[in-house]
């Protein structure tokens, strides 16, 4: 799946990741956090399209720390980007 960087990382949380350090993500998407966002609840975020769909990924007040992150897009495109194991959806996520 082809996935490039872009400047938006949408607009609402749509799911989590989880057991994921951000040099785990780096690695994946094939670059680093590239997205300014709110300084006071976000340290790190990326934007990307991946297989034509806008999608996110950010920590939430320090979320990254327990190996979590707040996502934008299809799960079905982070299960095949991350994998089933680190994608959580639904009232839980």
């Amino acid at each position: 799946m082809k996935i490039v960087a872009n400047k938006n990382a949408g607009g609402h949380k749509q799911g989590s990741l989880v057991g994921l350090k951000k040099a785990d993500i780096d690695r994946i998407l094939g670059f680093k956090p590239n997205v300014d966002d709110d300084p006071y609840k976000v340290k790190y975020s990326w934007g990307f399209t991946a297989g034509g769909r806008n999608c996110g990924i950010w920590d939430w007040k320090g979320s990254y720390r327990d190996g979590e992150w707040s996502f934008y897009g299809p799960a079905d495109t982070f299960r095949k980007i991350f994998g089933d194991d680190h994608v959580k959806v639904g009232a839980f996520a």
